[in-house]
């Protein structure tokens, strides 16, 4: 269920403000290590690693050029930087350094929002380049793409989606090797970690219980044998309602295809992966920023109130003029 003023609580936020965007982005990264140390030797740079950490964030963030962020530079950092220091701050960033950002965004979020269930889940990121497949006999061109594969919670009481962890790999590696890589270092909470029949095997259920999550993987069409595999589908087939809720973390990926077009303009192996990685990091920064607007504007004990009073109504079979009427005069409020 969406919050009843989600599109308020955005617009207060501003993400889609470069000022207000690179102040977050500032904030955020002043509590990492430098990510890299500066040189000894030549003219001292412009800003810090970190500020440049905070300018490729917005780059990305925003979906912009370089030759946009130069032009911009002026109204968020008071002064001009040539757009190829961008370029050379760009690719000076490893993507371990960016799975560092996304930590650190993820356990800020998870602080501030309850996480009802998780789910996981992969999709695929088109590069520039053009490579030759063997497609019904013949031969095609056709755009190379990499796989992105995301663990995320989700809050319904805030309607936000939270990147746990992400990993990008070449597209013929399979969704369910990646779940020991995606699960790392993570504590569950006996909370559900929905996926599809690609991650149904006996080695993920164990690795996802043994992370302290409960699995809810739609089992394959296959015989299942053992009292293990037994129990997991009778689970599965007691819980199924709960799993039609995986259509909810597709929304991840909406919004990856809406601001990127699923596509990334990086050339290089090593910065297309990396600004695939800024793209999930890019997604939990803009859903820190709306989080704090809405409890600025006091929206979560809002829509808690408007939920029990929902379930009040339902419950007693009230008409919806008394719904209606009470949601009015708390909006006046």
């Amino acid at each position: 269920m969406t919050h009843p003023r989600y599109h308020a609580a955005r617009h207060r936020s501003r993400i889609d403000c470069v000022n207000a965007v690179y102040k977050t982005a500032t904030s955020m990264v002043a509590r990492l290590p430098p990510p890299w140390q500066r040189s000894q030797r030549g003219r001292p740079p412009k800003l810090s690693s970190r500020e440049y950490l905070a300018v490729c964030l917005v780059y990305v963030c925003l979906d912009l050029t370089y030759r946009e962020i130069e032009g911009l530079a002026p109204a968020f950092l008071d002064e001009a930087i040539d757009h190829s220091t961008v370029g050379k701050a760009f690719k000076r960033l490893k993507p371990s350094y960016v799975k560092l950002v996304l930590g650190l965004l993820r356990k800020k979020l998870k602080g501030i929002v309850e996480i009802d269930f998780y789910f996981v889940d992969s999709t695929g990121i088109s590069t520039p380049r053009l490579i030759t497949r063997v497609k019904a006999f013949k031969k095609v061109r056709e755009r190379e793409f990499y796989k992105l594969h995301v663990l995320v919670g989700y809050s319904s009481k805030a309607s936000a989606l939270v990147v746990f962890a992400a990993r990008v790999t070449e597209p013929d590696v399979t969704d369910g090797s990646q779940l020991g890589y995606l699960l790392g270092g993570l504590n569950g909470e006996g909370k559900r970690l929905l996926g599809d029949p690609a991650y149904d095997s006996e080695h993920n259920l164990k690795l996802a219980l043994r992370c302290n999550f409960k699995p809810l993987f739609k089992p394959r069409s296959i015989k299942y044998r053992g009292m293990f595999r037994k129990l997991m589908l009778r689970d599965f087939r007691q819980n199924r309602k709960l799993y039609r809720m995986r259509g909810v973390g597709e929304a991840t990926f909406g919004g990856i295809e809406r601001r990127y077009g699923a596509h990334t303009r990086c050339k290089r192996v090593r910065t297309k992966v990396l600004s695939i990685l800024l793209m999930t990091a890019s997604h939990n920064l803009r859903t820190l920023m709306r989080i704090q607007a809405a409890e600025k504007l006091g929206l979560f004990l809002f829509y808690g109130f408007f939920r029990h009073l929902c379930e009040f109504s339902a419950s007693f079979h009230l008409p919806l003029s008394f719904l209606s009427s009470s949601f009015i005069f708390l909006l006046g409020r």
